[in-house]
């Protein structure tokens, strides 16, 4: 079965998501977060939430898809 575009664009952002969840998991794992990791930390979860929105957008266009996704 072939991948239609939207469907490899999902998976590339579900990808991003998870490098991003994964790298604010690690970071939550320190005791303490120097200024710098601070700001990678918030700038993390915003890319996170503007890629889980990126997402839920391309799922809304594609209904049957949706349903499959949960």
């Amino acid at each position: 079965m072939n991948e239609t575009k939207d469907e490899v664009n999902l998976r590339r952002l579900a990808d991003k998501h998870r490098e991003y969840d994964e790298r604010l998991a690690a970071l939550q794992e320190r005791r303490f977060l120097t200024e710098t990791e601070q700001r990678e930390e918030a700038t993390l979860k915003k890319l996170k939430l503007k890629v889980k929105d990126e997402m839920e957008a391309l799922l809304r266009h594609s209904p049957e898809r949706a349903e499959r996704h949960g």
